[in-house]
């Protein structure tokens, strides 16, 4: 694993995400802050945010510093490069003084004893500046040393844009994971209830988002490789594919762990301490699997950060993922797997029909606590679709990938989990007891769950005819 860059590219790429992406997961601990008056998580996020003003520095002198090695590149495009350059130094002089601000607001609390209404509301403006510039800034770096997302479409069997879809949201759950990481730290040294919380939900989100992740990458894999695109490394992919099914695992069992500990805090009023380090345990080693992870996916189209100590895979059959694409393509293997992911969506589906049913009003006799407790029936469900539609999916990527109703089922996964995730946070849903009414907000996510969980079902059915 190179935890120290080598090169200013390397660094620039490492830098680079945490400004952009890492302000994401800032503003959503700031929110949460915000609208939980929670005076310990918006004080963190302050820091956070004057932290990232800092990094304006390194990452504009990585970037220059990068830009002068790559000048000289033959297939790079100077225009699009002096662009990025531009609106980077927009985006990061925007950052520095939304740093600035974020200190001025903590510096003058101490003074008034209490953080400044006018000034928090300030940072946060600055901050959603500041994201727009950086979303700009970032899509034209990328596009830099990208050229496979200027391809003719026509001349390519898998679309690029699978490849543009990874790129961007493969960094959510690296940096978004990082994030969540150290507030959680925060709230256990702190014993907050709110952080620890908000810690836990952001590991579920990054466990749900790791889906797409790893589902955008192996369709990424067939568009750089068939047809194949020039300096791309058919090996060097797979063993990135090795490890980002290790980084699946790992999101995985912390992200079911987290969001136990979430289900047993609605009926105990209380976390479980012991629990609460087990998914510590769990998140520093999948933060670490993830790390490395990250490495061998920027090797595939990054040579400026490979060194001459890389030894990179050259043997087209090795690897454990083609070890597994290799047995699963038998019947005697794929039949079994195929039946677990039936059971898996009846699971699912039963669990979130009965659910979403009482929160529409039917037997309304019932409290809302009480079919809380099936749900996690339905995430367990979920663990079985995922792997098993994994495997199922390693069988026949190409085909299923390139499948009209696939990206559709996958994005319906995301939203109908994210979905059922508010189920185990509404306090105001808790609070139905027999015989109430459940809020109105809290019906249109039930038809949400429902319609995601249907078309998840339908799309997936349908690959097969359509």
């Amino acid at each position: 694993m190179h935890l120290i860059p080598q090169s200013w590219a390397h660094w620039h790429i490492l830098l680079s995400v945490f400004p952009s992406v890492g302000l994401v997961f800032a503003l959503g601990f700031y929110l949460t802050g915000l609208v939980a008056d929670n005076d310990l998580m918006k004080r963190s996020c302050l820091v956070v945010l004057a932290v990232l003003g800092v990094l304006a520095i390194p990452t504009y002198l990585s970037g220059d510093r990068t830009m002068a090695a790559l000048s000289n590149g033959a297939i790079i495009s100077a225009d699009l490069m002096a662009s990025h350059f531009v609106w980077g130094i927009v985006a990061l002089a925007a950052l520095a003084i939304t740093g600035v601000a974020a200190v001025v607001a903590l510096w003058c609390a101490r003074g008034l004893g209490h953080l400044s209404q006018p000034a928090l509301r300030l940072v946060l403006a600055l901050a959603l500046v500041v994201l727009a510039l950086m979303m700009v800034a970032g899509e034209l770096g990328w596009q830099v040393n990208h050229h496979e997302l200027r391809l003719d479409a026509a001349a390519q069997r898998t679309p690029q844009a699978w490849s543009h879809v990874h790129m961007i949201l493969n960094h959510f759950p690296t940096v978004g994971f990082a994030f969540a990481l150290g507030f959680y730290v925060i709230g256990l040294v702190s014993n907050d209830v709110v952080t620890q919380r908000t810690g836990l939900v952001v590991f579920v989100l990054c466990a749900v988002l790791g889906v797409p992740t790893y589902v955008t990458g192996a369709a990424s894999m067939w568009a750089l490789t068939d047809p194949g695109v020039a300096g791309i490394s058919k090996p060097v992919i797979d063993a990135h594919r090795d490890m980002a099914l290790l980084t699946l695992f790992g999101l995985a069992f912390t992200g079911v762990a987290a969001w136990i500990e979430l289900w047993r805090f609605r009926h105990l009023g209380r976390f479980s301490r012991p629990s609460l380090y087990l998914i510590l345990g769990f998140a520093i080693i999948t933060l670490a699997v993830m790390a490395e992870t990250g490495h061998q996916g920027g090797q595939i189209n990054h040579p400026e950060i490979r060194i001459a100590s890389d030894a990179l895979p050259t043997d087209p059959k090795a690897g454990v993922t083609r070890a597994i694409e290799l047995l699963i393509n038998q019947v005697i293997w794929f039949v079994p797997w195929q039946t677990v992911h039936f059971f898996g969506f009846s699971l699912i589906f039963g669990t979130a029909l009965v659910v979403s049913l009482r929160v529409l009003g039917f037997w309304k006799s019932v409290s809302f606590a009480a079919v809380h407790r099936l749900l996690p029936l339905g995430v367990f469900g979920v663990v079985m679709n995922v792997f098993s539609g994994m495997l199922i999916m390693l069988a026949d990527s190409s085909r299923y990938l390139n499948a009209p109703t696939f990206a559709p089922k996958i994005a319906l996964i995301v939203i109908g989990a994210a979905a059922v995730l508010y189920f185990s946070l509404s306090e105001r849903l808790w609070k139905v007891s027999g015989g109430e009414d459940a809020p109105a907000g809290a019906k249109w996510v039930a038809a949400l769950v429902l319609i995601s969980w249907t078309g998840v079902i339908m799309g997936g059915r349908l690959i097969s005819y359509i």
